[in-house]
């Protein structure tokens, strides 16, 4: 299972990030962060998976959250995980 996060680097992305890192501390997550993507090659994997605002977790190529996720996505995200 591939899990990718799509960040601003703002104090949304960031506090959505560690949330996310509290909630599931042993699933390893591929971070692409605005300041890392010189090229623009983030950006274009980002279009490729039809990611149009930050912060987004994208599994397996599917989008699963965007924005700051409540009890109820984290619950959500989790039963995905598992799958």
């Amino acid at each position: 299972m591939k899990v990718e996060f799509f960040s601003a680097e703002c104090n949304l992305c960031n506090s959505t990030l560690d949330l996310l890192y509290s909630a599931f501390p042993n699933l390893p997550i591929i971070v692409h962060r605005q300041s890392e993507c010189v090229d623009g090659s983030c950006c274009r994997l980002a279009a490729s998976y039809g990611v149009r605002s930050v912060p987004s977790v994208v599994v397996d190529g599917k989008i699963v959250l965007v924005g700051r996720p409540s009890l109820s996505e984290l619950e959500s995200l989790a039963s995905i995980l598992t799958e």
